[in-house]
C-alpha cells in the first residue's frame, strides 16, 4: 500500500461527518447553478469538518489536536481534498511527503490573504442577515428567497449559448470562499526547481481494483504506451488483467459487447505516445501505423492475432498530432476516461493535449441534469466520499479551467487517481499512477537519470562495427558485441546516451570499471560488478529493399520493375533499451551460404546490469528518413567549380 492509501484509511472514517453537509445545505440544483445571491450557511460547521477531514498524516496515524498558531489552521481549511498535479492527499503535517502544503510559498500566503478578506466579508453578510431577524428555516432572507423561487434556468440567446452572465464556472459552482488551487510543494517543486523523489507503484491488481469502483456505467481505458522503446511499455494480458472487452476481430459480424455483473466492461484504446521521435514529419509517422499494428498483435499473443485493430492513435502531444481527434472521441464517449501505462510513458502529457475543455456552448441545463443521471450509477459519486473503504478519491468540482496533473520526466510523479470532470457532468478523466517500467535507473548516478530519457527526436550518425570491436553506450551501462568476432555491423543510435566504438577486449574492462574511460560516466560505482548478459539476439528480419544501390532503387520505383536477385541480403534488427529508444543493427551477408551457415542468422550479445531491460523487435527502419533528408540537402548545395 503506497503512503497516499494509507493516510487515505487513517482519513477515511472522519469523511462519515460529511453526511451532515446535505441535513445543512438545503439548496436546490437551480440556486446552486445560477443564483448569484447565495449565502453560506452554517459556515463554522463547515469549517470545522473541513478542519477535522485536511490536518492528517499520510504515514501514520495522529490524534487531532488544535494548532497553536492560527495560520496553519487557516491554511488547513483552505486546502482541497486531493493535490491536483500530483492526486496526493493534502496534509500539513510532514513536508517530505507528496500532498503537503506550507505557508512558505508566496502564492499561497496571498491566497491565504484573499480567503480571509473573502470570509470576513461573509460574516458581516451572515450578521446583517441575523441582525434584521427576518430569516426563513434555512438562514435566507426573505428576498434571496424570492430570488430563488422566481429563478428559472435562462433561455439561450443564440446556437444553445447562454449569456455570460449565466454560466460562470468559477463563481456559480459549489465551493468554499478562497479555495486553493495551488499544487503541493512538491509539485511545485518538481516544475520550477525539477527536483522530486519518485512515488511507488502500484500493481495491476491496484488498477482493477480502481476500475471496479468506477461512478459510470460506460468506461474506457486509455492504454498508454511510449514509442521510444515501443512495445516494451505494453501491459502483458492487460485483457484479462483489468476484465476489459477483447478487441474486436477483422469478422465483420463480429460483436465486442460483454456484460459482467450487470455491467458493460470497459473498452480497450491503444495510444501510442511522443511518436514524433519516430520521424520528423506526420506524414512520415502515418507511414509507419501498418508496422506498429503488425508489432502490436505479436505482442499480444494469441488474443491479438485475429484484432482488427482500429483503436491505435499514434500520437505527439508535442506536435499536436492527432489530437484533436482523440479529444473528440473522449467529449463523445464521456462516462469514465481511464489512463492506464507504466510510469513515464507520457500519460500526464496525453491528458494536457487531449483532456476536452469545457466551452460556453453548452446544452439545456434539463438535459445535463438528466443524462448525469443516466450514466452514473445511482448514489455512487456520493458513496465514493462517504464509504471509508473506497478506494478512488472524492470527485472535485467542475471548473472551466481545471489544473491538469503535473507534466515531468521523473517517474512516479503522479502519486494517486487525480479525477478531471469534463462535458458539465457528462463524464471524467482519471490519471492513474505509472506501473513499474523497470530499474536501469537504479545503476544510474543522480545527476545523470534525465539522461536516460529521450525527449526530442535523436538523428544519430551511421556507425561501423568492425570485426573484434563492440559498442559501448553511456560510458560502459550497455555493451553490444558481435558473436562471431568476423562480423561487420552497421549500427544507428537511437538513445539519448553517448555510444563509443573500441576494441572489445577493452570495452570489456571498461564495463568492469577496470579501464577508466574518456567521456562522461553515469553509472554509479559498483555497477560493473553487477554486468551479465541479457541475450543473444539474432539480426533475422530482411531489409534488403530498404537498402538497395540508388540507381537500382530508383529504376524500381520509377519504371516499377521487379528487385533482381543480388549476390547479398541485408539483414537487420532493432535492439529496444527500456525506457531509453533503440539501436538498428544491420549486416551484410552472402545470398548463397555453406551448408552450415543456412539456418543460422548473425547474432549480437548484450551485456546490462543485472542482464535485463532488453528487447528486439522487427526493424523500424527511422534511418531511411535520415538518409533521404541527408540526400536531399547534399543535392541542394551548390557544386564548387574549379
Amino acid at each position: 500500500m503506497s503512503l497516499c492509501s494509507r493516510g487515505a484509511v487513517f482519513r477515511n472514517p472522519r469523511l462519515n461527518l460529511l453526511r451532515l453537509l446535505p441535513r445543512a445545505i438545503s439548496r436546490s440544483q437551480t440556486q446552486t447553478l445560477f443564483s448569484q445571491s447565495r449565502a453560506a450557511p452554517q459556515t463554522k460547521l463547515l469549517a470545522d469538518l473541513r478542519r477535522q477531514c485536511r490536518c492528517f498524516s499520510t504515514t501514520r496515524f495522529q490524534p487531532e489536536q488544535v494548532p497553536a498558531e492560527p495560520q496553519a489552521d487557516t491554511l488547513a481549511d483552505s486546502l482541497p481534498v486531493c493535490c491536483p498535479g500530483c492526486g496526493a492527499f493534502s496534509q500539513t503535517v510532514e513536508a517530505n511527503e507528496p500532498g503537503y502544503y506550507g505557508t512558505s510559498r508566496k502564492q499561497i500566503r496571498k491566497l491565504l490573504a484573499v480567503r480571509k478578506e473573502a470570509i470576513e466579508a461573509q460574516n458581516i453578510q451572515q450578521n446583517n442577515a441575523t441582525n434584521s431577524g427576518s430569516t426563513d428555516g434555512d438562514g435566507l432572507s426573505p428576498q434571496q428567497s424570492d430570488a430563488i423561487e422566481e429563478a428559472a434556468p435562462p433561455k439561450p440567446i443564440q446556437d444553445g449559448a447562454f449569456p455570460d452572465e449565466a454560466v460562470d464556472p468559477e463563481n456559480n459552482f459549489l465551493g468554499s470562499p478562497g479555495r486553493i488551487t495551488e499544487v503541493c510543494d512538491r509539485c511545485h517543486d518538481l516544475i520550477h526547481h525539477n527536483k522530486a523523489v519518485s512515488s511507488p507503484k502500484p500493481t495491476i491488481m491496484s488498477i482493477r481494483n480502481y476500475l471496479e469502483e468506477s461512478p459510470y456505467r460506460y468506461n474506457r481505458v486509455y492504454h498508454i504506451i511510449d514509442a521510444a522503446d515501443f512495445p516494451m511499455s505494453l501491459v502483458p494480458r492487460i485483457h484479462w488483467a483489468l476484465m476489459l472487452q477483447e478487441q474486436r476481430s477483422r469478422n465483420r459480424r463480429s460483436t465486442n459487447e460483454t456484460y459482467q455483473r450487470g455491467r458493460k466492461l470497459p473498452t480497450l484504446s491503444f495510444i501510442i505516445t511522443r511518436s514524433d521521435l519516430l520521424a520528423a514529419t506526420k506524414e512520415q509517422v502515418d507511414s509507419k501505423m501498418d508496422y506498429i499494428r503488425t508489432e502490436l498483435r505479436a505482442a499480444l499473443g494469441r488474443s491479438g492475432r485475429e484484432a482488427r485493430l482500429g483503436n491505435v492513435h499514434m500520437i505527439s502531444a508535442h506536435r499536436g498530432w492527432w489530437t484533436k481527434e482523440v479529444k473528440e472521441e473522449i467529449r463523445e464517449h464521456g462516462g469514465g476516461i481511464w489512463v492506464v501505462g507504466k510510469a513515464n510513458v507520457g500519460k500526464s502529457s496525453f491528458i494536457e493535449a487531449c483532456f476536452p475543455k469545457d466551452s460556453r456552448n453548452l446544452e439545456k441545463i434539463e438535459e445535463w441534469v438528466q443524462r448525469r443521471g443516466e450514466n452514473e450509477i445511482p448514489n455512487q459519486r456520493e458513496a465514493t466520499l462517504l464509504n471509508p473503504d473506497s478506494l478512488l478519491p472524492p470527485a472535485p468540482r467542475e471548473d472551466l479551467y481545471p489544473v491538469l496533473p503535473v507534466v515531468s520526466s521523473l517517474p512516479g510523479t503522479t502519486v494517486s487517481p487525480i479525477r478531471i470532470p469534463f462535458g458539465r457532468g457528462k463524464g471524467e478523466v482519471i490519471d492513474l499512477p505509472g506501473l513499474e517500467r523497470g530499474l536501469l535507473e537504479d545503476f544510474v548516478q543522480d545527476e545523470h537519470k534525465r539522461d536516460l530519457i529521450m525527449t526530442k527526436r535523436v538523428k544519430p550518425e551511421r556507425s561501423t562495427i568492425k570485426p573484434g570491436q563492440s559498442l559501448l553506450l553511456g560510458g560502459g551501462l550497455i555493451r553490444i558485441t558481435p558473436v562471431n568476432p568476423q562480423d561487420t555491423v552497421m549500427s544507428a543510435s537511437f538513445l539519448p546516451l553517448e555510444s563509443h566504438i573500441t576494441n572489445t577486449q577493452k570495452a570489456i574492462e571498461t564495463q568492469a570499471e577496470e579501464s577508466p574511460y574518456r567521456g562522461t560516466v553515469i553509472m554509479k560505482e559498483g555497477t560493473g560488478s553487477t554486468m551479465a548478459s541479457a541475450g543473444i539476439f539474432d539480426l533475422k528480419w530482411d531489409t534488403t529493399i530498404s537498402n538497395l544501390p540508388t540507381s537500382l532503387a530508383k529504376a524500381v520505383k520509377d519504371r516499377g520493375i521487379p528487385v533482381p536477385s543480388l549476390p547479398y541480403r541485408v539483414m537487420s534488427a532493432d535492439i529496444l533499451v527500456e525506457g531509453c529508444g533503440w539501436i538498428e543493427l544491420s549486416i551484410q551477408i552472402r545470398s548463397k551460404r555453406g551448408a552450415e551457415d543456412e539456418d543460422s542468422y548473425p547474432q549480437v550479445e548484450v551485456f546490462t546490469p543485472n542482464g535485463k531491460h532488453i528487447g528486439v523487435r522487427r526493424p523500424i527502419e527511422c534511418w531511411n528518413f535520415i538518409a533521404q533528408k541527408q540526400k536531399l540537402d547534399k543535392r541542394k548545395r551548390p557544386r564548387t567549380r574549379y
